[in-house]
């Protein structure tokens, strides 16, 4: 076969998408993911200090959305532990989301 044509396979079977186009993307998504969790947690310090409270919506968005990020990895891989960690985030996010709606009545 030749380097044409395997490309031309490549690009067919990757529906058209550039592998390296893919890859750049999705390590760009993993370095917004460390940097927005590096943000949270700086905001919550903050809040900590000048509010003197948690910040129960920070914990709840980043477990809602670790919780989804597991589910997804299990329906895919069908992994047992992949759906532990979703449930078990899915349960923290559900406490997180009770604890801010207690802080917002109060």
């Amino acid at each position: 076969m030749k380097r044409e044509e395997i490309l031309a396979k490549s690009q067919q079977e990757n529906h058209g998408q550039d592998i390296v186009n893919l890859e750049v993307s999705k390590n760009g998504m993993h370095i917004g993911w460390v940097v927005i969790i590096c943000l949270l947690a700086a905001v919550t310090v903050v809040d900590a200090v000048v509010f003197e409270r948690m910040s129960s919506e920070v914990f709840f968005a980043i477990m809602a959305s670790n919780s989804v990020i597991f589910f997804y990895k299990y329906m895919k891989l069908h992994q047992k532990h992949e759906l532990f960690v979703a449930i078990v985030d899915a349960v923290a996010a559900a406490a997180f989301l009770v604890s801010w709606i207690l802080q917002l009545a109060g």
